[in-house]
């Protein structure tokens, strides 16, 4: 009878933390509300892990969403950082953690490299301006970007971007930095033919590029470029596809025995100029013409 009781309490005890909603000993939860209601179809968390060469190893750890108020829970999240994915019919937005040496004591800015906006923190303009001047907003967003110098890390990456690869459809979604170091989130694409038997399928990347202040020009180092997503897919899935990347999702931190509150609004609009967006056209090239037989 003693035996019996016992075996009753300890599976008590092991149903007792999924019964009340609490986390096992050891895990945590990201739980919250994306609005609007019923647009997340799913919402997860990506456990990122380091790459190998030719593969990308990262793990989405889908949560439960109730599609009428969109809460969500994701339960069963070992301690860490997670960048969070949503998914409605428009496709997926993902986070990312841009982040640059040195940059809690530096004035740092953020750059849409699509839409132009640009964000900035820490930065005091007195140094570079007459005492009591007082800079319109057109103004004060050419100094920070000549003392930033993010223009000319612009053209650094369109000068980079300009020499003949193999990647044909290239450019710059997200930078983030400060005066000394910065890091480019790139978007690069093969559209053109590439193998005869294959000719029809698209190459996707999503990377981060770092760059270094030296001297007088931005130098891009051989080492710390980093894969974020890696997909080969037929042009009609290509053109059907909407993935992009947003800050704002990237860094959530968990911790062991916690709930950590996250909230979020998807955005009105598909953010094209992060990612690809759904119904971006694929013009598949012209087939070539076979030589005449002698």
């Amino acid at each position: 009878m003693h035996a019996r009781a016992a075996a009753l309490l300890a599976a008590a005890a092991l149903l007792a933390p999924w019964a009340s909603g609490q986390e096992t000993a050891g895990t945590g939860k990201i739980a919250g509300v994306v609005g609007p209601p019923g647009k997340a179809l799913k919402v997860g968390a990506v456990e990122r892990i380091p790459a190998t060469l030719m593969k990308l190893s990262d793990k989405t750890h889908w949560g439960k969403v109730d599609p009428k108020t969109g809460e969500f829970a994701i339960e069963g999240l070992a301690p860490g950082k997670y960048d969070m994915a949503i998914e409605s019919a428009e496709g997926r937005l993902e986070g990312v953690v841009l982040y640059v040496l040195g940059e809690e004591n530096e004035p740092a800015y953020d750059l849409n490299a699509g839409t132009g906006e640009l964000k900035v923190r820490h930065f005091d303009e007195k140094p570079y301006i007459e005492e009591g001047q007082v800079l319109p907003p057109e103004e004060r967003d050419k100094l920070i970007r000549r003392v930033l110098r993010i223009d000319k890390l612009v053209e650094s990456i369109k000068n980079t971007l300009s020499v003949a690869r193999f990647m044909d459809t290239n450019r710059a979604l997200y930078i983030h930095g400060t005066a000394k170091h910065a890091v480019a989130l790139m978007e690069l694409a093969r559209k053109q033919t590439f193998y005869a038997e294959q000719g029809d399928q698209v190459i996707w990347r999503i990377e981060t590029w770092p760059y270094q202040w030296m001297g007088d020009v931005w130098h891009k180092p051989n080492k710390g470029l980093r894969v974020w997503q890696r997909l080969r897919i037929p042009a009609a899935e290509f053109n059907r596809m909407g993935y992009a990347y947003l800050p704002e999702l990237g860094g959530v931190p968990v911790a062991a025995g916690k709930t950590t509150k996250f909230d979020f609004t998807l955005p009105a609009k598909f953010p094209a100029s992060l990612g690809k967006a759904p119904g971006e056209t694929y013009d598949k090239p012209a087939a070539k013409e076979e030589a005449p037989a002698e």
